[in-house]
């Protein structure tokens, strides 16, 4: 008899609206909203690199933290047992992701625990402010 294609007409006939509703729904392109950046600032550093090209960074959180330790360390560096943070590596990563210079030596340790850790040194020349003017 009429089977699946009767039973969806008569579905349709007594949901005049759903016909609407996925129409709706195949055009909306935009289901859900962006969230909102947590935080829309940041602090403005310049930035020299070791071939002398200058450029403005603006960073915040703990990957300012983390740039403003290696400025306090110079060339001494940081690693983690004197500097304790939970991910200095993603810092680092996303250091060099916006073209700060930061190299990684390699330590040995003795101890209780004897192994190795990573000691990162600031390469890039960086100071407060934007190229040219204050903060």
């Amino acid at each position: 008899m009429g089977g699946t294609n009767e039973m969806a007409r008569n579905l349709l006939a007594q949901e005049p609206g759903r016909v609407d509703c996925q129409a709706l729904a195949a055009d909306t392109q935009i289901i859900a909203q962006r969230k909102p950046a947590r935080h829309n600032g940041g602090t403005s550093y310049s930035v020299t690199t070791t071939d002398g090209v200058a450029f403005a960074i603006l960073v915040s959180g703990r990957v300012r933290w983390a740039l403003d330790q290696l400025l306090e360390a110079g060339t001494t560096g940081c690693t983690t047992i004197h500097n304790s943070a939970p991910r200095w590596s993603a810092y680092i990563f996303d250091l060099r992701g916006i073209g700060v210079e930061v190299e990684t030596i390699t330590e040995t340790h003795a101890g209780d625990f004897p192994g190795h850790h990573a000691k990162y040194v600031l390469r890039s020349g960086v100071s407060l402010g934007r190229i040219g003017g204050a903060v």
